[in-house]
């Protein structure tokens, strides 16, 4: 009987721990996150299994009877072709040239909006107009802009003494710095809205003590703002390197890879595998690369975001 009793209790026990966590701990987190983890699951997990599957496979258009041949022949060829690993450095030199420019002219302007005093609204405005045009839109805006006939830089060049215009999406020399350009446009008021927020929390008077002590603008940057916005720059650089590693529609508009691949990053190539070569085992195989690369990129901003966190913990 006693046994009984015990057996009943802890039960009963079990039963009052599981409600609790389900209505207060972390299980109502989860049951609340679930609907939408489904979607995502569904939505984002399907495709990559399927995609995963085809890497395996040999599905060609161009040579159907391969179809069912399974092994690790395309993960093979992914190692053995210089056509991926030139997209792969390609990519990383795409995301780093718009790292560099979109937070150097992130931080121009917030520090610009910052001291600015009349029609400051109006200039935050203007530097967050980019992140609402679609990269579409913003590929086809620059594409007229780029153009060697008639487009807006060429002539406002003709006005440059000692500088010509070119043919900026033809070129081998000029596209992808092109490119480039047209990207940070388009990304930077991202990094624009965190580095405004960060330099609003600095707290003022900082900034009056370093006045008192005579210190420079300059030196008042370099020891205050750039140690203050440290944690705000470190998230911001991440989320930018992800985000230009995956760019796709920009460089596909505007040069579809070209000239003679000059352009052609990690995404355009897979995508000009799968649609214009036909080649979906690869194409899914470049796919498969490029998700481990991000993988690896999501896997350094948490932690180098809980590395900063432990750091201001300590402070």
């Amino acid at each position: 009987m006693a046994k009984a009793d015990a057996r009943s209790g802890q039960r009963q026990t079990f039963r009052r721990s599981v409600h609790r966590n389900l209505t207060e701990g972390g299980g109502f987190i989860f049951l609340m996150l679930l609907p939408a983890l489904l979607v995502v699951g569904a939505v984002i997990g399907v495709p990559m299994l399927r995609a995963l599957e085809m890497s395996f496979n040999s599905i060609d258009f161009r040579r159907p009877a391969m179809a069912g041949t399974y092994g690790f022949h395309n993960y093979v060829r992914l190692f053995e072709d210089p056509d991926s690993w030139s997209a792969v450095i390609l990519s990383a030199i795409y995301m780093f040239g718009t790292v560099v420019g979109s937070v150097a002219l992130a931080l121009s302007a917030a520090l610009l909006t910052r001291r600015i005093v009349r029609f400051r609204a109006f200039w935050r405005v203007t530097f967050l107009l980019p992140w609402t045009v679609p990269a579409v839109v913003a590929a086809l805006v620059w594409g007229v802009m780029y153009d060697g006939n008639f487009g807006i830089i060429n002539r406002l060049l003709d006005h440059v003494p000692f500088v010509t215009g070119a043919n900026w999406l033809i070129n081998r020399e000029t596209a992808f710095p092109a490119l480039i350009v047209a990207q940070v446009w388009n990304e930077f008021p991202v990094a624009f809205i965190f580095i405004l927020a960060g330099l609003h929390a600095i707290p003022e008077e900082l900034y009056e003590a370093a006045r008192i002590d005579r210190a420079r603008a300059f030196q008042q940057f370099w020891h205050i703002t750039l140690p203050q916005l440290r944690f705000i720059l470190a998230v911001v650089v991440v989320l930018l390197m992800i985000m230009g590693f995956k760019s796709f529609p920009i460089i596909y508009i505007l040069t579809g890879g070209g000239p003679a691949g000059a352009t052609e990053t990690l995404t355009v190539l897979t995508y000009n595998t799968a649609f214009r070569g036909l080649d979906f085992s690869y194409a899914a195989t470049l796919g498969i690369l490029a998700v481990i690369v991000s993988i690896i990129l999501v896997l350094g901003y948490l932690r180098l975001v809980a590395r900063l966190q432990d750091e201001r913990g300590g402070q």
